[in-house]
């Protein structure tokens, strides 16, 4: 498994897409920084940005780069090796790489401009999302035979997560104000790993109050030590079970 996932990840660290990954992310960060001459609006702006394309780039990119490398996968099937060694390899090495990745493109500028506690959450929250999306992206790809479909199919997943998912959580509270429906509310938020990542930042720069009633129910429970345990147990659950899956995908897969 760790011969697999040596040359896998020097292979990544050789790819084009995530140098130009990379490069985006240190764009994006240091433009934000010279732009703004107050550290924390750029620190707002940029946790909403990276919160959002991280995501999107992980999946896409992890998609992909499974169809790239497909026949060297198939190689690797019919040799004496465990398919479950080679897929959790093969994640440990895709993970390994975008986490270098940002580290190297978010973590750079924010620790050269604005160090603290509320920019180590930052790194934190990509992190956590890198290592999730990494694992949708792995399950998606295993699961389906063509590209583009899989493609499309992490695209769906990003828009749901990141546009369908709040919109219906704001419908839900605003047409049910009337009653008690904070604790489903609570469990359905826990649902949406974005949502988690993005309430971590929030209430560091403590911004709950600005999102109103919404703010307000979701920071009464995740401000809580409970509530961040719990936060922190259902990202890792976000992450364990697509990679379970997309393990035990490749197990049964028709090669």
């Amino acid at each position: 498994m760790w011969k697999v996932c040596r040359y896998t990840l020097l292979d990544l660290l050789r790819n084009r897409s995530a140098v130009g990954y990379t490069v985006l992310l240190l764009l994006i960060t240091t433009g934000l920084f010279m732009l703004e001459a107050d550290n924390t609006k750029a620190l707002i702006t940029l946790s909403q940005v990276v919160l959002a394309i991280t995501p999107l780039l992980t999946l896409v990119f992890t998609i992909i780069w499974f169809y790239g490398q497909y026949e060297f996968t198939v190689l690797l099937a019919v040799q004496p090796l465990r398919r479950s060694a080679i897929t959790q390899a093969q994640y440990v090495a895709v993970t390994g790489a975008l986490l270098l990745a940002f580290w190297l493109g978010v973590g750079l500028p924010l620790l050269a401009w604005a160090p603290g506690a509320t920019s180590l959450t930052l790194l934190a929250a990509g992190s956590l999302l890198t290592t999730i999306c990494c694992a949708l992206g792995l399950w998606i790809a295993v699961c389906q035979r063509d590209r583009a479909k899989a493609v499309g199919i992490g695209l769906a997943v990003w828009v749901l997560l990141v546009l369908v998912w709040d919109a219906l959580l704001l419908w839900l509270m605003y047409s049910f104000s009337d009653r008690p429906i904070e604790p489903l509310i609570v469990p359905l938020a826990a649902l949406n790993p974005i949502d988690l990542a993005r309430m971590m930042v929030m209430f560091r720069i403590d911004l709950a109050a600005l999102l109103g009633y919404t703010g307000a129910v979701y920071q009464d429970f995740f401000g809580s030590p409970g509530g961040t345990l719990a936060a922190l147990s259902a990202l890792l659950a976000w992450t364990l079970l697509p990679l379970w899956r997309a393990v035990r995908g490749f197990q049964r897969k028709d090669l």
